[in-house]
Formats: structure tokens, C-alpha cells, sequence
């Protein structure tokens, strides 16, 4: 798992048992955390004064704090950081969650954006915390199939099929008349050539035949060019799917009316939200990111989020966002779950 940590002071194993209680104990309680709240739960061995020792030494260090004095403790984000980056790296769904995402792909057949769509459904409902997915890039889609019709005269029909079920299509004018017959011809030739490359791919590959020099009944140079300058309409933002965003909201109104106000108008922007999944799209592994260090906006919120694959090939990404008291085990273990079986199905359907 990759948690997006900074540097952190280095704590004893005794003084991380400590923190590793404290935080589950918060995670599952809402309340401060005591010393004989510990003791009474727990056969660490230690006296109540020996924890509050710790206590005090892991308050100097930034990992937890006392909202009132003589109270318990509470993590701060440092603490949670520290937490997640030591959680076993084996993490085992729960059988019924297991059911709950099983039976939700098989109620019926599915497109891509379907797959999305269901997925950040799915990950709302299980988590009960706001869930993003991105749809793939555009330009990074790979290629299903390309098609040229002919429109008569010099006017010819651009039709490119992703394997994510998006279809691009664009009329181009030719600087001459091509034989419908050169036409298809052309047209089997590029599917041979480009059938599975990302267009991204694609567009560089027309760009080198645009600057082949023309010969004698030789029009791929001309089509070539003539695609690649219209190639700027597959481009475009990748789409976002998300779910859950009142749930999230809701749970920050009992605390602070105010914060749930300016995320609100956060989760408005697709950008925003794009921003914050998009850099998993290229990690393997899992990642947390506890982010009220780095985006005031988001204080108090943590990120788990992952990548999805179609084949071999990481093409967009999952996740929730939710308070840093969440169940980071169970959480992880959804997200991880999930990932899995939408890159099965998305690999499955585009082929």
C-alpha cells in the first residue's frame, strides 16, 4: 500500500502498540480515548500511569491530543498517517460484502459506463462514505475498431470504436477524391495496424504517416493528415462518476455546518474532484491519503483510492472520501475487492 505519508519521527514499538489502540479504539467508539479505558480493554501489560506516560510522549510528538484536559486522547492526522502506513498489507473482505457486490454486478448485463456507474453505487452503499470513479481518459482508451465510409465527393465518415464502448465519430474533407474501393481498403489497413493501441498511440502513428511523401495512387499520407488534424475530438476530461456525496455531507453537517457547506462546493467541481483520483490512475498499489496537511479544504478527511485496470493496462480509478475516524481495515478491503472485479469485467466486456 502506498498511504502517501510524509517523514515521520520514529516512535518505539511499545509507544505504536499505544497509538495502534488508540486509534481503533476512536475509529469505533467516537469518544476520547483514556488510559483505563485501555487497560480495562486490553492485556498490554502496563499500568494506567505507564500509559498516560506514553500518552504525554506521543502528544509531544504530533500523533495524538487531548481536546480537553484530564480527557482521553484523540489522533491527530500524523497519528492516523502512522497507523494506516503499518496496517498488514493482507486484507480479507467480509463474506457478506463479498455477497452484497456479487449479486449487484449480476442483477444484469452491463456496458463500461455501467460498470462505472454501479461501481461508485456499490462503494456509497457499503462504506456509507462519498465514492468517485474515473472513467478512463479519453485519449488513453484503447482502440476497438476504425471505420471510413465514404460520403461521396471528397467527403469521408470517421468512425473510431474504444474498447470502452465510446464511439468518436467525425465527417473529414479529403483534399481529392479516393475510390470508395481505396477507401476500404485503407480502412482494413488501419485496423490491422492500430486495433488495440491507446488513440493517444494512434494519433502519433497518423501524424509519422501524414509525413510520408505521396506517391502515385498512394492516399494513406493524405488520409493520414487529414484524420490527424481532426484528431482533437476524442479528447477530452475523463468522466466522473460519484455517489454517496450526501451521506458524506450529512455526517459533516452534525459536526460543522459550515465545512459541509465549502466541500459541498468542492464536490461541485469535477475538476476538484478529478484532481484528487486522477495521480492513482498510475500507482499498482493501494492508496490513503490523510489530507488535511496538504488541502486545508479537506481537514479532516481521508482518501483511499486505487486504480482499475482493462487487461494489463491501468486506465482510471476508485475511491472514497471520508472522515479520518473511518474503519481504514474494512474500507481498504472494499476498495481493494472491487478494483478486482471491474477489472475483470472491463477487460472481459472489451474484448
Amino acid at each position: 500500500m502506498s498511504p502517501g505519508m510524509d517523514h515521520q519521527q520514529e516512535i518505539s514499538p511499545r509507544q505504536a502498540e499505544i497509538l495502534k489502540l488508540v486509534v481503533e479504539g476512536y475509529i469505533q467508539h467516537s469518544t476520547p480515548i483514556s488510559s483505563l479505558f485501555l487497560t480495562e480493554n486490553y492485556q498490554i501489560g502496563l499500568s494506567s500511569a505507564s500509559i498516560r506516560s506514553i500518552f504525554v510522549d506521543l502528544e509531544g510528538k504530533g500523533y495524538l491530543y487531548s481536546p480537553h484536559r484530564s480527557s482521553g486522547r484523540i489522533p491527530t492526522e500524523k497519528g492516523y498517517r502512522h497507523y494506516v502506513a503499518h496496517l498488514p498489507p493482507a486484507r480479507v473482505l467480509l463474506e457478506e460484502d463479498q455477497r452484497v457486490i456479487q449479486s449487484e454486478y449480476l442483477k444484469r448485463d452491463f456496458r463500461i459506463n455501467e460498470v462505472l456507474d454501479v461501481s461508485s453505487r456499490i462503494l456509497a452503499m457499503l462504506t456509507n462514505y462519498a465514492a468517485v470513479v474515473i472513467a478512463p481518459e479519453p485519449e488513453k482508451a484503447a482502440l476497438k475498431h476504425i471505420e471510413l465510409i465514404d460520403m461521396g465527393g471528397d467527403e469521408v465518415l470517421v468512425i473510431l470504436v474504444t474498447r470502452s464502448g465510446a464511439v468518436f465519430s467525425r465527417t473529414v474533407f479529403l483534399e481529392s477524391r479516393i475510390p470508395p474501393d481505396t477507401i476500404r481498403a485503407i480502412s482494413r489497413s488501419l485496423n490491422e495496424r492500430f486495433k488495440g493501441m491507446d488513440l493517444a498511440e494512434v494519433r502519433l502513428q497518423l501524424k509519422h504517416d501524414a509525413q510520408q511523401p505521396p506517391a502515385p495512387g498512394v492516399f494513406l499520407p493524405m488520409i493520414a493528415r487529414t484524420i490527424a488534424e481532426h484528431f482533437d475530438s476524442v479528447k477530452g476530461a475523463e468522466e466522473v462518476y460519484t455517489a454517496g456525496i450526501e451521506s458524506l455531507f450529512n455526517r459533516l453537517a452534525q459536526e460543522e455546518s459550515g465545512r459541509a457547506r465549502d466541500l459541498g462546493a468542492l464536490f461541485e467541481s469535477p475538476d476538484f474532484v478529478r484532481g484528487i483520483f486522477k495521480r492513482t490512475i498510475d500507482l499498482d498499489d493501494m492508496d490513503v491519503l490523510i489530507e488535511g496537511d496538504h488541502d486545508q479544504r479537506l481537514q479532516g478527511l481521508s482518501i483511499v483510492s486505487a486504480s482499475y485496470k482493462m487487461g494489463e493496462r491501468r486506465i482510471g480509478a476508485l475511491g472514497v472520501v471520508g472522515p479520518n475516524r473511518m474503519d481504514y481495515v474494512r474500507v481498504l478491503s472494499i476498495v481493494e475487492y472491487l478494483r478486482r472485479i471491474m477489472s475483470n469485467m472491463i477487460t472481459r466486456l472489451s474484448n
